[in-house]
């Protein structure tokens, strides 16, 4: 096969396209859980309240009780926290001790014996805020709905915090009435502009309202009032990857990598680049923002620039002191040749291939590089065709180094070797590309023969 074709299939440097990954807006999950045990304490401040508290007689065990509800429940040990604060409650009828008792509960899991008490207290003390935000997470791990409505209702006619409104809208989410669900979780994104409320909104319009006209929308305009922050670029990037918008993800690779400097959405952005054919593109930022020269002789090959990616080469050889470059400055120093046949030319690419085998080169491409060139310039057809088998061990299906063991038969007018050789890449790539039709047309003229 040609030259250039064969160099263009090896591709030291591997340049994955981004469009071939499956990632949309379908794989979006709704947030169904309430509120994470670690983010309840938002829900409820640890000043309990500023109403005033009746006095209690203390306990002989308060304060010691009060020191290992409070060591355990650093320590994220929220059982065990829970008995203690249950004992205080039960011993002292202290406010405080219900809240916490209740709180910890909650984090563990556990149903406490006082909600009914909370009730109670909720009715009587219809101002207290951090009263139904405690119960309304308990009718919701109860699974009573319509309770926890009627709770978020007068959560938010008496708050104004976005937290009140998030958090009022999960009993919403949980019976499917997501049209009421996004009015409060809007709401609660109004007064914030805050990232995780806009994902839940968009998530429930993309997954369930069926509206990713709706989320595009919601997600560029908090990007353009906002900026591109990681979390809302990957979301767009998720949708635009599976729409195959590729002129809308290249503003925010760029984005992502000036913001984060992470390499892999500078590797994302090099891809685009080379699916749109943006090779002078590839190059500058190669040059300029991400330096780095194997990528950048990669697309130099793509560029079929191969007097630079040879100089190039040299200087990785240099760099990295990788036998590996001998190789491939062999064969960009060959395909940037303009006389294929020069020996002196010919006499070096030999040169470096042999260093390279020297340092321990055994890669199957550029075994079959060499050989080719070996067979195809008469420079030595049977050393071709025994460093072409040493590559056909490693892949002994690749149709490519079939061709050139087929012609390196052929060279040597083997025709019981060279015609079925041939015959098994017509069978498997057909007769289109020029290469193939080629050689197999030279090798079944002789062979008739």
């Amino acid at each position: 096969m040609s030259w250039n074709h064969r160099l263009m299939n090896h591709f030291t440097i591997k340049i994955f396209l981004l469009l071939t990954f499956a990632v949309g807006c379908s794989q979006y999950k709704p947030q169904s859980s309430i509120i994470k045990k670690e983010q309840l304490a938002t829900y409820n401040p640890k000043n309990f309240s500023h109403e005033t508290v009746p006095e209690y007689p203390k306990v002989k065990e308060e304060d010691t009780w009060i020191i290992k509800a409070l060591w355990n429940e650093e320590q994220h040990d929220f059982a065990r926290s829970n008995a203690y604060y249950a004992k205080l409650y039960e011993t002292t009828h202290k406010e405080e001790y219900l809240f916490k008792e209740l709180t910890t509960a909650l984090f563990a899991g556990i149903k406490s014996k006082n909600i009914p008490e909370l009730e109670v207290y909720s009715r009587t003390h219809p101002e207290a805020i951090r009263a139904k935000r405690l119960l309304l997470s308990f009718y919701l791990g109860e699974k009573k709905y319509e309770q926890a409505k009627e709770l978020s209702q007068a959560l938010v006619s008496q708050s104004e915090q976005a937290v009140d409104f998030e958090l009022a809208a999960n009993p919403y989410i949980y019976t499917e009435d997501y049209t009421t669900a996004l009015s409060l979780l809007n709401k609660a994104y109004q007064k914030t502009s805050n990232e995780s409320i806009l994902i839940k909104i968009i998530t429930i319009k993309i997954n369930y309202m069926h509206d990713l006209a709706g989320g595009v929308q919601d997600l560029e305009a908090h990007r353009m009032k906002n900026g591109c922050s990681e979390k809302i670029c990957l979301q767009l990037i998720d949708i635009y990857t599976q729409q195959r918008k590729i002129e809308k993800l290249l503003p925010l690779y760029e984005s992502l990598y000036k913001k984060t400097g992470k390499e892999i959405y500078a590797g994302k952005l090099i891809d685009l680049y080379v699916y749109n054919k943006s090779y002078d593109k590839a190059i500058k930022f190669l040059k300029t923002t991400y330096k780095n020269d194997e990528l950048l002789y990669a697309i130099l090959l793509q560029k079929k620039d191969y007097k630079k990616a040879n100089v190039l080469s040299q200087k990785l050889l240099k760099t990295t002191r990788e036998p590996k470059w001998y190789a491939e400055s062999a064969m960009a120093l060959f395909e940037s040749a303009s006389n294929k046949d020069d020996s002196a030319m010919l006499n070096e690419v030999v040169n470096l291939f042999e260093k390279a085998l020297q340092g321990g080169v055994k890669q199957s491409i550029y075994l079959n590089y060499y050989g080719y060139t070996l067979v195809d310039k008469n420079i030595d057809v049977r050393k071709g065709i025994k460093i072409i088998k040493m590559a056909l061990e490693n892949e002994p299906d690749n149709t490519y180094y079939l061709d050139s063991l087929a012609w390196g038969y052929y060279k040597l007018n083997d025709c019981q070797k060279a015609y079925p050789t041939m015959k098994k890449v017509v069978e498997v790539e057909g007769l289109e590309e020029e290469e193939i039709i080629e050689h197999w047309t030279a090798i079944e003229q002789q062979c008739k023969r």
